[in-house]
């Protein structure tokens, strides 16, 4: 069975499921399929979150250090719960949080995927590491079967391969013979005795020399060209050059699944050198087992199985590139650390998504990034993230301009109902607070993308005119 939601999904349980809704949602018929999802999936409340223990076998992949991450409480991944209704009879949830991609669950197949479309995601993730997946080139050559999944390890791959390659692709020492008329290393008496005498011009000798593992360059040569079939070959500019070494070290044998595992156990990994190598491996594990939305299937496993991406950090470090690459004057930085409170017991620290600072005059404007459904009424505004953002912007006075919480906006902005002349709604408070983001709708071009974008940015550059005219800044 197979269901497919969104991410941020029924969060204050407007869409819980009745008998029928199981039907529709789980493409079940009969009424002993309705009773085994309810018996496996609603019989007690599963909660899934990043400290669950049950989904070990579960990889999360980030798109940022998460600084914070000891600092933060558990995240949601996926509620199943039932409750009774007073009118309605016994309802079924499904909740969700800010993780994307497929999660195998007592027989079933839960996709989660983004709200606003892969045209978005794409957009994401061309932006923050010019990875262009979603250009001409590779539209003409890019498979059917790919998905937003796909997309995302195919980024996460080549990201990670740019990096790791810096040192070069991972090399160990191994023992090397030749016969010539010069001596390297140490002469082979036995093969002298043996094939060299009366001695003829030639010896045999023994060497020590680095050598690429064969293994780890057999995986990630066929992991590009998994990639190529399905991006077209743009997707290897970034790593042109790694990707040529790779093809002229390939041994022209297609890897096995015990291949990718002595890839991935490989002594050489342990090198701290060679460390980050371990990523770029699991990403072209997935890529070639073709563990994706489309093939992945553990259903007959008993543990809770699956890959999931935390698209909020995604949009953080979009949201932190599209700030940083139109404000020049400002220094836009994300997750600053901020130590409160240092020598009290209660001390902690707090990390913003998102601080602009003037290069000149200091000026600071501090934003919450959130990958949250956002369709202008209030319940969308999450009450810890509105506490939380007047904290930030508290905490950086007497120098911040204003603050707010940035969203893709699933509607257009109305700037009279979303932006606030004074923070509180004080009148005696100079700096502002504003709701915002990107208006993204499902269908929308590059190009609708693009003019929201610049939107939004337009609305920015305002604030601070405006802020800047009525203060004398």
């Amino acid at each position: 069975m197979r269901i497919t939601v969104q991410t941020n999904h029924n969060f204050y349980e407007e869409a819980a499921l009745t008998e029928i809704g199981l039907r529709e949602q789980f493409g079940v018929r009969t009424n002993r399929d309705v009773e085994q999802i309810k018996n496996n999936l609603f019989a007690s409340t599963y909660e899934f979150t990043t400290e669950n223990k049950s989904l070990e076998q579960v990889q999360i992949f980030g798109f940022k250090n998460n600084r914070n991450k000891l600092e933060e409480d558990p995240q949601l991944i996926m509620k199943l719960y039932a409750k009774e209704h007073p009118t309605e009879g016994r309802k079924y949830i499904i909740q969700t949080g800010l993780f994307a991609g497929v999660l195998y669950h007592k027989g079933c197949q839960f996709n989660i995927s983004t709200a606003y479309g892969e045209t978005f995601l794409n957009r994401m993730l061309n932006f923050i590491n010019d990875v262009y997946i979603d250009n001409q080139e590779a539209k003409a050559s890019k498979s059917n079967k790919t998905n937003e999944f796909q997309n995302i390890i195919a980024y996460l791959f080549i990201q990670a391969l740019e990096k790791a390659s810096v040192m070069g692709l991972p090399k160990v020492y191994q023992t090397q013979t030749q016969r010539s008329h010069k001596v390297r290393g140490k002469i082979d008496v036995n093969a002298y005795l043996k094939h060299d005498f009366p001695f003829q011009g030639k010896l045999t000798t023994s060497f020590r020399e680095q050598v690429y593992v064969q293994e780890i360059v057999d995986v990630l040569y066929l992991a590009c060209k998994k990639l190529e079939q399905s991006f077209g070959k743009e997707i290897h500019r970034k790593i042109h050059g790694v990707y040529q070494l790779l093809k002229q070290s390939y041994s022209g044998i297609y890897a096995q699944h015990t291949t990718i595992d002595k890839a991935k156990k490989h002594s050489v990994l342990q090198n701290p050198m060679f460390g980050p190598f371990k990523n770029v491996l699991t990403y072209a594990e997935i890529i070639l087992k073709d563990q994706s939305l489309e093939t992945l299937n553990q259903k007959d496993s008993l543990a809770t199985t699956g890959y999931l991406f935390d698209i909020s950090q995604l949009f953080e470090v979009y949201l932190e590139k599209l700030l940083s690459r139109h404000f020049t004057d400002w220094y836009v930085n994300g997750q600053e650390e901020l130590l409160v409170y240092k020598s009290m017991f209660y001390g902690r620290k707090m990390f913003p998504d998102l601080v602009m600072r003037h290069k000149e005059t200091n000026e600071v404007i501090v934003f919450d990034a959130k990958f949250k459904k956002m369709r202008s009424i209030k319940k969308d505004v999450d009450r810890s993230d509105f506490y939380q953002i007047h904290s930030y912007i508290q905490y950086y006075q007497p120098n911040v301009l204003f603050g707010g919480l940035l969203f893709p906006f699933s509607q257009n902005i109305n700037t009279e109902k979303a932006h606030s002349k004074s923070l509180f709604g004080n009148d005696n408070n100079v700096h502002s607070f504003v709701v915002d983001g990107v208006f993204i709708q499902k269908g929308m071009t590059m190009q609708d993308i693009a003019r929201s974008e610049n939107e939004f940015l337009s609305r920015i550059e305002y604030l601070i005119a405006k802020f800047e005219i009525s203060y004398g800044k």
